[in-house]
């Protein structure tokens, strides 16, 4: 599976997997539009997080990309407070989460949290969560929005151009970087994700400069992904 393939798959998961068969037609009934898991997942993060409808459907958005950094990345991946709220939700539904490590992703994505904290471990996280920034960047074309991923207990390089290295893709993902820009990019696919909405309008702050989260910690518990073709523990 190639890159372009694989954020197609991705843009084209609406977490219907999360829902019964059986209660597909009143999630459908109650939430309405192209995407009514996506939606209804998002409704789930308001609630839980206090997070205003159009931000929670940004911070999915993201998590979308920071799951494709995952699976084309050797190193692991470090997720910002706000995309791992959303990790954390997603992992909660365990059989469908299964499902969409096996159908979509075609990879196991696990979630390495931290234990206790301990200054190697942190400061581990903290470059891998640099590393994946530039990644980031080097994928989607673009700086990481700092709304979202500015919310972590690390503060992000002054200048991550500066730090910039040669990140590569596993072996089994070809690369084609510029089509993927593009398709992520466009606002036709923002369009049909959000059903034409913007992503006006906060739920949590975010600031290269700080280390403050939505709800007031220090970021949470490090963590970083894990899977089948990322390095190892």
């Amino acid at each position: 599976m190639n890159k372009k393939e694989l954020w197609q798959k991705l843009f084209s998961y609406h977490f219907e997997q999360l829902v019964p068969t059986h209660l597909w037609d009143e999630i459908a009934a109650k939430f309405g539009g192209e995407n009514p898991f996506t939606l209804a997942f998002a409704d789930k993060l308001c609630r839980k997080y206090e997070w205003k409808k159009q931000f929670a459907l940004k911070a999915i958005w993201e998590y979308k990309k920071f799951v494709f950094l995952g699976v084309i990345s050797e190193f692991k991946v470090t997720p910002s407070s706000i995309i791992d709220q959303v990790w954390h939700e997603h992992l909660l539904f365990s059989v469908g989460y299964r499902k969409f490590c096996k159908d979509v992703i075609e990879h196991e994505f696990d979630h390495h949290p931290e234990l206790t904290p301990s200054d190697t471990q942190t400061e581990a996280f903290q470059a891998q969560y640099y590393q994946t920034l530039v990644l980031y960047e080097t994928e989607f074309g673009m700086q990481a929005p700092q709304d979202i991923w500015g919310n972590t207990k690390f503060k992000a390089p002054a200048d991550t151009a500066a730090k910039k290295e040669t990140y590569t893709s596993t072996s089994d993902v070809s690369s084609d970087s510029g089509t993927l820009v593009s398709m992520c990019n466009t606002q036709e696919s923002i369009d049909l994700e959000f059903e034409g909405g913007g992503f006006d309008g906060g739920g949590a702050g975010g600031s290269w400069d700080a280390a403050d989260t939505a709800d007031g910690g220090d970021g949470g518990t490090s963590c970083s992904s894990g899977c089948g073709s990322c390095g190892g523990d």
